[in-house]
């Protein structure tokens, strides 16, 4: 009876975990230097600890099923270890959201952190709070929890972000002042922004994506995924004009803001995908294409030249 009891009892938290999964999928890997004298199996806990952080944790009030996560990485590349327990890094952030009516995703995300510093003890409970701040790792990890979250809903509903955007702007503000000292990248004038590395200040990007005055970036953000990539499977020639005027949009942005942050983050994920986009138009719409890309994001201006290649 008792065996059956306990079948029972493991039988209906699954099915309770299937009826409201956590919203993130998430892949922790870390790199930690050779030849540094730490025992190795500090890292294995380390990446275990933040990536049940990330998938265990409930972000939103929804109700997710598990084929509805939010896949996405967090890459942490430890540069030094100046004492015990302190580590200088660098990490990778990366999510996609599903193509209606494909088997292929989109990436949505794509920022590369240098200044991804923290502190951490082995096996050392990562606890964190909305309402105020416990440590800088946690604070990192919660603050890029809510913007693959928003950048997700963003992708499916017009501003459907906000409150995710809004919550990574209070991780933001719940840092103490001496930890912004301390940690680079919390405060609006911190240095580290790098337009060709993808590097960026946590406070700008937020800030910026909810500024009023740059609205049309996130119509541009919807536009792009919800009424252009997810009906090319129905007309792909519909699809691309649809993501053409959301690069117009992109273009009145830019002629006023040619720095503007989340435009370069943007741009980050999407330039592989805008290449395979428009490789497959007509000779004119390339051209257009290839022109309209190499000003909106020169960094990758050689990269879009394929487009007329192909």
């Amino acid at each position: 009876m008792k065996k059956i009891a306990l079948f029972l009892t493991t039988f209906f938290c699954l099915l309770l975990h299937s009826a409201n999964a956590q919203e993130l999928e998430c892949s922790v890997s870390i790199n930690a230097p050779k030849n540094q004298n730490v025992d190795p199996q500090v890292f294995v806990n380390m990446e275990n600890f933040i990536r049940e952080f990330m998938n265990g944790r409930k972000w939103t009030n929804d109700n997710y099923k598990e084929i509805e996560r939010i896949k996405c990485n967090i890459i942490i590349n430890i540069t030094e270890i100046p004492t015990e327990g302190e580590y200088k890094a660098s990490a990778i952030i990366q999510s996609q959201r599903p193509i209606f009516n494909t088997n292929l995703n989109s990436m949505i995300l794509n920022v590369q952190d240098k200044t991804f510093d923290f502190n951490y003890a082995d096996l050392q409970n990562l606890d964190y709070t909305d309402n105020g701040y416990v440590t800088h790792l946690t604070s990192l990890l919660a603050y890029y929890a809510y913007m693959i979250i928003g950048c997700d809903y963003e992708s499916f509903s017009k501003e459907g972000g906000t409150p995710y955007f809004q919550k990574a702007l209070t991780v933001v503000n719940n840092v103490p002042a001496n930890e912004k000292s301390r940690y680079k990248g919390w405060n609006p004038f911190d240095g580290g922004i790098s337009f060709t590395t993808g590097t960026i200040n946590r406070y700008v990007l937020i800030d910026s994506w909810i500024n009023p005055r740059y609205k049309d970036f996130r119509n541009a953000f919807f536009t792009y995924h919800l009424n252009g990539l997810d009906r090319m499977y129905g007309d792909a020639a519909q699809g691309r004009m649809t993501i053409t005027s959301a690069l117009t949009l992109l273009q009145n942005v830019n002629s006023d803001n040619p720095n503007l942050l989340p435009m370069r983050i943007f741009f980050n994920a999407k330039s592989a995908e805008l290449i395979n986009i428009y490789s497959k138009s007509d000779m004119s719409e390339r051209a257009i294409a290839v022109q309209m890309l190499s000003a909106l994001d020169p960094t990758n201006a050689d990269k879009y030249k394929q487009i007329g290649k192909n």
